[in-house]
C-alpha cells in the first residue's frame, strides 16, 4: 500500500477588482474608498492519499495548475488544466511515497 502525505504551501495569482477608485496622476497617488477582503480556502483530500488519488479544492477562485515539489524543492509534479474549476482530482500514483510539499 502506498501512502502520500501532502504538506500544504500554496501560491496562486487572483484579480482584485476594485470600485471607487480615484488616481490622481502624475504622482501615481491612489486612494481607495472601498475596502473588501478576500477569504480563500484550500481543501486537498485525503491526505494522506492511499490510492494515489487527491482532489484539490478551492473555494472562489478557479484551479488552472498545480505542482507538487518534494521536501528538497524538487518539482516531482505538474499538470495543467484546459478548464479551470475550482475542484480538480489529480492521479499521483507514479509518484514515489514520501513528504510532498
Amino acid at each position: 500500500m502506498r501512502i502520500f502525505l501532502l504538506i500544504l504551501f500554496f501560491t496562486f495569482s487572483f484579480q482584485v477588482f476594485s470600485q471607487n477608485l480615484q488616481t490622481n496622476s502624475p504622482g501615481w497617488n491612489n486612494q481607495f474608498t472601498e475596502e473588501s477582503s478576500l477569504s480563500l480556502e484550500l481543501r486537498v483530500y485525503p491526505n494522506p492519499s492511499t490510492d494515489g488519488k487527491v482532489t484539490v479544492e478551492l473555494n472562489n477562485q478557479e484551479i488552472s495548475e498545480v505542482r507538487l515539489t518534494n521536501i528538497t524543492g524538487k518539482e516531482v509534479f505538474l499538470k495543467k488544466f484546459p478548464l479551470a474549476e475550482n475542484k480538480k482530482e489529480i492521479q499521483l500514483s507514479d509518484i514515489p511515497n514520501g513528504l510532498y510539499i
